[in-house]
């Protein structure tokens, strides 16, 4: 016999249930049984044992005695015509089994009385949806098995991956098939008299009424798609219907009951998402989907495995990870409550957890991060004796607009970690609040000494236009020290003063970082000359690129060292107290970076959020991760119009002070033409730290790496080490920034000695 002519093979997904007492069917099974193909598996006799013990649960019956009792059962029975004969075209097999009724009853007998027979009768009318069989299909076995529903509505179009195979049940056999078939025909071959309807092509907006409704309602609805429009649309679907959802994530054995059948008004995932357009949800990349999958689940939910793992996505892995016993877990946690629900149990909607590592914790050396916030700098200022005092005392108001000036200088991670005092000879003098400013980037006080250059640039240039003539006066010598300068005022005229560049003056308050990204467009000659005059005076050195390889390049060398920072203790450490998270931090502190600056996407937000767990941050270093670290900075590099390295021929704190000045004198020009202006220079700091301490903080391999970033950088700006980098920038065209640092009031930074 050829098999298709008995049969229809084209669509081999649910077996062939054949009577025997029909003739139709017993031709079509004396044809299989005969047939050399066609693997026969009988054994009813055995199944009719199985159903004597349960009918005789009192006694203890011996091999001899079922056998006995079985051959009794057949007496006036042909035993091949007893049950049904299931075929199943894809195995071809033919299995003999008992009727509907006792088979279902031989098989859920190790269910009583966890499931009593009553609970198991209730259960064979309920009908259970489940939307997604890669985890779907773990819910779906369990629930099969335990046979908690009568009828299984299975949907998904998609087909088995070999990436799959970490988490689905399956073989290499199936590579290729839809996962829809994978699931249909498992369950089918634990029960074939389960009924199944299958929509393989998936959940969309045309079929979902008929997903719900067509041959009854569904009593639960199990969500385990990828799609956020899907999600939405079925949450939205089953609130108007009435119907209950649940939805297992796979991380922490986190597990979301709606109840939607008892509360019509609930708004969907517990009202995390908000207001919502299901059309700006399809087709979104795999990090959108992070991204947006982080506004329902939270960060704070996600272990930190699963952190580390989504900082990951789209550098070193295509998509987040999940693993079969968290798979399974979250199977069994769904049928479970699915069917405690399914009996009218009163399960509340909400959020529930069986986290394993929680109940089954691990001991490993505790990480802890101290980002308790600075001290003020102490009140026991050292004034020096030996400035003479200023010819002209600026009255109070004056002081305060020179200062406000000055303190709209940048500063690292925007500490701004001033102090000014003004003394009873009316001189200035700038100090160094170190508790502000402490931080792996502040290497030596140099980052701060950038900033008090900018600070006294700005000084300088608001006193002339004030009228009033300065005398100012480096007083530091070391690295270290917290006097940094004194400032006289030696005159005061009608009219503003003439002083180098004092065209920048009006650009002092638009002065600003700007993060955003643009189309790249290149500088013209005439923006690099005046760039260049920028310097005159000073002994610096600026070095540019702007061909797109070298971008390139240099993208992977910030982006490594932004890497290394995090996987440093006290870099993380900064990372944590200086970010402001929110508008009301930001606005509470008036310093810090506020998290709206940073220009960020979506998912470069919830990236940075992750990296306030720490125990994140210490599973990444341990194994060297961290690569989802780097894309904010590749963007950042690879769009620039230009990047800039200004040097010196020293290292010494006169050199950072003046790199300060001109660096103001650049940023304000540049934001004067149109420009967007940004600091990229984390990684120079860190590589005088490696170059000069030999307790730096990192590993031999992470120092190993930096060292090899630090090449790099050398050849692509100062190959011949002809000077010390001091501070690297990007230029670019780009709009206004979304958001503008909050400064510290000036009374904050001002001290007036009686």
């Amino acid at each position: 016999m050829i098999l298709s002519e008995k049969f229809d093979l084209k669509d081999q997904i649910l077996p062939y249930i054949l009577d025997p007492d029909h003739p139709n069917d017993w031709g079509r099974i004396l044809d299989l049984r005969s047939n050399p193909q066609v693997t026969v598996s009988d054994t009813i006799h055995s199944q009719v044992e199985d159903l004597i013990k349960g009918n005789h649960p009192e006694e203890q019956l011996s091999k001899a005695q079922l056998q006995e009792m079985t051959a009794k059962f057949f007496e006036n029975k042909d035993s091949d015509k007893y049950g049904c004969w299931v075929y199943y075209p894809w195995k071809y097999t033919l299995v003999h089994l008992l009727p509907e009724k006792e088979f279902i009853r031989v098989r859920t007998l190790r269910n009583n009385y966890k499931i009593t027979p009553s609970e198991q009768e209730e259960l064979s009318k309920k009908i259970v949806g489940i939307v997604g069989l890669s985890v779907g299909q773990s819910v779906a076995l369990a629930m099969a098995l335990e046979r908690s529903c009568g009828e299984m509505r299975l949907a998904d179009f998609d087909t088995l991956e070999l990436s799959n195979l970490n988490r689905i049940k399956a073989g290499v056999t199936s590579l290729g098939m839809e996962k829809l078939v994978i699931a249909a025909r498992e369950i089918s071959e634990i029960d074939p008299f389960l009924k199944l309807t299958l929509f393989r092509e998936g959940i969309n907006e045309y079929n979902v009424d008929a997903f719900i409704h067509e041959g009854g309602k569904l009593d639960l609805l199990i969500d385990e798609c990828d799609s956020f429009d899907i999600k939405i649309l079925l949450r939205e679907k089953s609130r108007e219907n009435r119907v209950p959802v649940m939805m297992d994530t796979s991380d922490r054995g986190m597990l979301d009951v709606e109840r939607f059948d008892l509360e019509e008004n609930r708004p969907i995932f517990h009202g995390y998402l908000g207001e919502v357009d299901i059309q700006t949800l399809k087709n979104l990349s795999n990090t959108q989907r992070i991204a947006f999958g982080l506004k329902i689940t939270g960060l704070d939910t996600l272990s930190p495995r699963m952190k580390a793992s989504l900082l990951e996505v789209g550098q070193s892995i295509t998509s987040w990870p999940q693993l079969a016993s968290g798979v399974f877990l979250g199977g069994a946690s769904v049928a479970h409550v699915g069917r405690k629900l399914l009996l009218g149990e009163l399960i509340q909607s909400g959020r529930y957890y069986v986290d394993l590592d929680e109940l089954i914790p691990a001991e490993s050396e505790e990480f802890r991060l101290d980002i308790s916030p600075a001290f003020q700098l102490e009140d026991g200022l050292l004034i020096p004796n030996g400035v003479m005092p200023s010819s002209y005392f600026p009255s109070k108001s004056e002081l305060m607009e020179m200062v406000e000036a000055a303190n709209m200088a940048p500063s690292g991670g925007n500490m701004q970690p001033w102090m000014w005092v003004y003394d009873r000879k009316g001189v200035l003098h700038l100090f160094h609040d170190q508790a502000r400013s402490h931080s792996l980037l502040d290497y030596k006080g140099t980052g701060s000494l950038i900033s008090f250059g900018a600070a006294l640039e700005n000084l300088r240039l608001k006193s002339a236009a004030l009228g009033i003539e300065t005398e100012e006066a480096f007083q530091i010598n070391s690295f270290g020290e917290n006097l940094i300068a004194s400032i006289r005022f030696l005159s005061k005229v009608p009219h503003s003063i003439p002083v180098p560049f004092s065209e920048l003056t009006e650009g002092i308050g638009m002065r600003c970082t700007n993060r955003k990204n643009a189309k790249r467009r290149l500088l013209s000659p005439e923006h690099f000359s005046d760039i260049q005059e920028m310097l005159s005076g000073s002994d610096l050195i600026l070095k540019h690129i702007d061909d797109q390889s070298k971008l390139d390049q240099l993208a992977a060398i910030v982006g490594g060292m932004d890497r290394m920072r995090l996987f440093h203790h006290q870099g993380l450490v900064d990372f944590i107290k200086e970010v402001r998270w929110n508008d009301r931090e930001a606005k509470e502190t008036r310093d810090g970076i506020d998290i709206a600056t940073l220009e960020l996407s979506g998912t470069e937000r919830a990236a940075m959020g992750l990296l306030r767990d720490p125990a994140t941050v210490k599973f990444f270093r341990k194994f060297l991760m961290g690569y989802g670290l780097t894309k904010i900075s590749k963007d950042t590099i690879t769009t620039a119009s230009a990047m800039f390295v200004l040097g010196a021929t020293s290292y010494s704190p006169q050199s950072f002070l003046e790199a300060g000045k001109v660096l103001q004198r650049i940023w304000i020009w540049a934001n004067q033409q149109g420009l967007s202006f940004q600091p990229v220079t984390a990684s120079l700091f860190i590589f005088h730290q490696v170059l000069r301490e030999k307790n730096h903080g990192f590993t031999l391999e992470e120092e190993k790496t930096i060292l090899q970033l630090k090449e790099s950088l050398d050849f692509l700006f100062n190959k011949e080490q002809k000077f010390q980098e001091i501070f690297m920038f990007r230029l670019n065209f780009a709009d206004g920034p979304s958001m503008r640092a909050y400064r510290r009031e000036v009374s904050d930074t001002l001290k007036f000695l009686d």
